[in-house]
C-alpha cells in the first residue's frame, strides 16, 4: 500500500503541536495560531513574471505559525519546530540571509503596520518540507502575514495577503518572483485547481478530473531558487521582451511563435516556453472542465519537456522521473515549481495510485510522495 495516504497531521493537530511548542520555548500560551499551505503547480511554469497565466492548487502539507507578544521591546523571539533552533531578529535590522528573513519581511510590510517596537515571540512548525518545489516560503510569508493579522485582530483579504507576501519575496528577499506560489497559498481552496491571471489577479476554481488523483513525489533533489538561475530566467525573459518590443511576453501568443523564433538565441527559447505554456494552462482548464484526463496528462507531459527543453530548468533526476512515471501508468508528469530539483507532479487513475507510489519508490528508494490530491 502506498502509507504516504495515512499519518499525514491535520491542521488542527498542527496547531497543537505547534501551540505546545510555543509555551514550552516561551513559558506561555499562543495568542495566535494560523496555517497557510503550500502549493503543487500543475500547468504554467515560470509564467507569473510574465504576466502569464497559471494553474496551480493548495495542499494539505502546510507551515503553521504561533504568536503571542514578548518581553524584550524591538524584538522577535523565534522558534522553529522542526530544526529545533531559536534566534532573536532585531525589527528595526536588516535581512541576514537566514530563514529569519521571511518572517521579518512581514513584519515590515505587514498593511497591519505592527509595531516594531514592541516585543513578539514566534513558533513555527511545518509539515512542507522545504526545497521541494512546493513553495515553503510562500506559505511561511502567507502563516506570518495571518498571524500578524490575527494578532491585530483583523481578518485580512486573502487577495491583500498574497500581495503583500509577493511584495517581502520582491523587495525584501530580493527574489524576482511572481505572485503565483502567494496567491495559491493565500486564496486557493483544497482539491480544486485555481486558475488566475497574473495580470490581472482574475481567478476562478477549476474542479480535479473524478476518478484520478494528483500526486506530488519529491525527486530527492533538493532546489534553492536564491542561487541566481531564476533571476536569469528573468532577465533573459526581459531581454526577450526587448527584442520583441513588447512589455511583457504576455503580450505574445502562440500565433507569434514565427516572430519569436526569429529573434533566436536563448532569447526565444524561453519566450517560447512562456507563450506556449499559458496556452497550455488554457487548455488545461478546458480539459479539466471536459473531464478529459488524458488530455490534461498530455498537457502535463508536454510542459514538462518545454522546461527542459526551452525553459532549461529541469535535471536529470526529475528527467527520468516523469519518463518513468509515464511508463508505469501515469496519464501525464512534470517537473513542477522553479526548478532545478524538487519534486514532479503525475496525474494517475484512483485504481493505479497505490501500485503507481509503491512502484516509483521502490525503483527510486530517495523519493518520497508527498501528497495524493
Amino acid at each position: 500500500m502506498c502509507i504516504t495516504r495515512n499519518n499525514k497531521m491535520d491542521s488542527d493537530a498542527l496547531k497543537a503541536t505547534v501551540g505546545e511548542a510555543f509555551a514550552k520555548q516561551f513559558g506561555r500560551q499562543a495568542q495566535a495560531i494560523v496555517t497557510a499551505p503550500g502549493r503543487v503547480n500543475l500547468l504554467g511554469e515560470h509564467t507569473d513574471y510574465n504576466g502569464g497565466f497559471v494553474l496551480p492548487m493548495p495542499l494539505t502539507l502546510e507551515i503553521c505559525v504561533a504568536i503571542g507578544s514578548g518581553l524584550k521591546p524591538g524584538w522577535a523571539k523565534l522558534y522553529s519546530q522542526n530544526f529545533d533552533t531559536s534566534a532573536e531578529v532585531d525589527l528595526a535590522g536588516d535581512k541576514a540571509d537566514e530563514w529569519t528573513d521571511f518572517i521579518l519581511g512581514c513584519f515590515k510590510l505587514s498593511e497591519q503596520n505592527p509595531d516594531l517596537t514592541a516585543g513578539y515571540c514566534i513558533a513555527v512548525g511545518s509539515t512542507l518540507p522545504m526545497g521541494a518545489g512546493i513553495s515553503s516560503s510562500a506559505a511561511l510569508e502567507v502563516a506570518t502575514l495571518r498571524a500578524i493579522a490575527a494578532l491585530a485582530g483583523v481578518d485580512p483579504d486573502p487577495v491583500a495577503i498574497a500581495k503583500t507576501a509577493r511584495k517581502v519575496e520582491n523587495e525584501f528577499i530580493g527574489m524576482p518572483c511572481g505572485i503565483m506560489d502567494q496567491f495559491a497559498s493565500s486564496v486557493g481552496t483544497r482539491n480544486m485547481a485555481l486558475f488566475l491571471d497574473t495580470q490581472s489577479l482574475d481567478y476562478e476554481l477549476a474542479p480535479l478530473i473524478p476518478d484520478h488523483k494528483i500526486i506530488t513525489l519529491h525527486s530527492g533533489v533538493t532546489h534553492k531558487l536564491t542561487d541566481g538561475s531564476y533571476e536569469q530566467r528573468v532577465k533573459e525573459c526581459n531581454s526577450a521582451c526587448e527584442k520583441l518590443g513588447i512589455g511583457l511576453l504576455r503580450d505574445v501568443g502562440v500565433a507569434d511563435l514565427d516572430r519569436i523564433n526569429a529573434i533566436g538565441g536563448v532569447e526565444a527559447k524561453r519566450a517560447r516556453h512562456i507563450v506556449t505554456d499559458n496556452q497550455r494552462v488554457l487548455d488545461g482548464v478546458a480539459a479539466l472542465k471536459a473531464r478529459d484526463a488524458q488530455a490534461f496528462g498530455r498537457l502535463m507531459s508536454e510542459s514538462h519537456v518545454s522546461q527542459k527543453d526551452d525553459y532549461e530548468i529541469t535535471v536529470e533526476e526529475t528527467d527520468e522521473l516523469v519518463d518513468v512515471a509515464v511508463q508505469l501508468g501515469a496519464l501525464g508528469a512534470r517537473q513542477t515549481g522553479g526548478g532545478f530539483g524538487g519534486s514532479i507532479v503525475a496525474l494517475v487513475k484512483d485504481q493505479d495510485v497505490d501500485r503507481w507510489c509503491d512502484a516509483m519508490t521502490s525503483r527510486y528508494p530517495q523519493t518520497k510522495v508527498l501528497a495524493i490530491t
